[in-house]
């Protein structure tokens, strides 16, 4: 069996501490403004903006709320209006504010974390302002930009007849195409 060089990227999983995108997204939403699973959920349905990134079922959001809370990062307080049952709004605290901005600030690393993570970020900076976004665009592309120099390193030690090649090829064509994406669209913001 022939010995390939590893790939320029780590494959471990992301570290035990860090949140699902779900979780960062459902801060993002509670920074703008406290709020109740009902209203949360509606963020991620069809027709909302967050529902073409992600959706979420009902019990997958309340389940992401208890663990948010669990870890101090939201707190919840039950609010009655009327004769209707009482709700539980949900507030960032200072612990959660700050995972959250430590996390829209960074670009994602893995390639495959554009689709979800990335634009899930982009979506929240948008709202607070072109420049925010721009400058994790900006971040963004530099990441890629590292990220593909690695990989076309890694692809140019391999033979040109193995699967690992082929592999590589086509995360260089991946990660070029990606990157495309990220200038046109810096263009716009």
């Amino acid at each position: 069996m022939l010995e390939h060089p590893a790939p320029p990227f780590d494959p471990t999983p992301k570290s035990i501490g860090a949140l699902k995108p779900l979780e960062y997204a459902l801060l993002g939403l509670l920074s703008e403004q406290p709020s109740h699973g009902y209203v949360l959920q509606q963020a991620f349905s069809e027709s909302a903006d967050l529902g073409a990134v992600i959706r979420v079922e009902a019990p997958t959001l309340y389940a992401a709320l208890k663990e948010l809370a669990a870890r101090g990062l939201i707190a919840g307080h039950e609010v009655k209006r009327g004769s209707r049952p009482a709700r539980t709004v949900f507030e960032l605290t200072a612990d959660g504010s700050t995972a959250l901005e430590e996390w829209l600030t960074a670009p994602v690393e893995r390639l495959r974390e554009i689709r979800l993570d990335f634009l899930l970020k982009l979506y929240f900076l948008r709202r607070r302002g072109a420049d925010s976004a721009r400058a994790l665009v900006d971040a963004q592309v530099a990441a890629c930009h590292r990220y593909l120099a690695r990989l076309e390193a890694w692809t140019a030690e391999l033979p040109l007849d193995s699967w690992v090649y082929l592999v590589a090829e086509s995360r260089v064509v991946a990660a070029r195409g990606t990157l495309e994406w990220l200038r046109s669209f810096r263009g716009r913001v």
